[in-house]
Parts: C-alpha cells; structure tokens; sequence
C-alpha cells in the first residue's frame, strides 16, 4: 500500500495520533512545515530533501531541454513533479514515525 496510514498511542496517557491518506497530501506539499506542524524533529533534513528533490527538476527540465523533443520532454516534467512530491510525502512521514518511535510513542496500522 502506497500511502500507509498510522495510529500512534502514547502508552501512559493514551493519546492517540493519526497519519492518513491527507497527512501524506500535506507532507508532500508541505513538506518540513508539516514536521513543524506535528512538533516533530527533522525539519533540516526534510528542508535538505525538499530542496534536492527542486534542484533534481529543475536539472530534469535543462537536461531534457537539449536531448528530447518537446512533447517528451513535457511528459518527462510532468511525471517528475508527481513522483517528487511522492518521495517527500514519504521522507517527511518516516521522520515523522520515527521521532514518535523514539518518544515511546507505540505505532499500530490501522
């Protein structure tokens, strides 16, 4: 399953956290402002990956420019863009999922 839901309880006080299908939509649009959001830790590198996910388009859409005809490289761009926001979506929620393992948090799928 691509986007993974996961509940988060807190084993002495029982809060409850849960990550859906829109958690990932926000992480992937939001990306280290989503790990603000969640009082998570990782902002960095989740910054880092945004930024290197950007530049790699950007690189994608120069390089593309010189080799491939311009309706190729309008279907290059627009698969880049979606599978970019995937990768972040998942990076930021694994940060996310890891910095509730390490505060004790339990993590069940729901």
């Amino acid at each position: 399953m691509p986007f993974r839901p996961y509940r988060f309880e807190h084993p002495n006080t029982e809060e409850s956290e849960l990550i859906s299908v829109s958690s990932y939509a926000a992480a992937a649009f939001f990306g280290p402002f989503y790990i603000l959001y969640k009082r998570s830790t990782g902002f960095w590198p989740a910054l880092g990956m945004m930024i290197f996910l950007t530049a790699g388009i950007v690189g994608v859409t120069g390089v593309t420019s010189f080799f491939l005809p311009p309706r190729t490289q309008l279907i290059v761009i627009l698969i880049s863009i979606p599978v970019a926001l995937i990768i972040q979506a998942h990076f930021v929620v694994n940060r996310v999922k890891i910095w509730y393992r390490r505060r004790g948090w339990l993590v069940r799928a729901p």
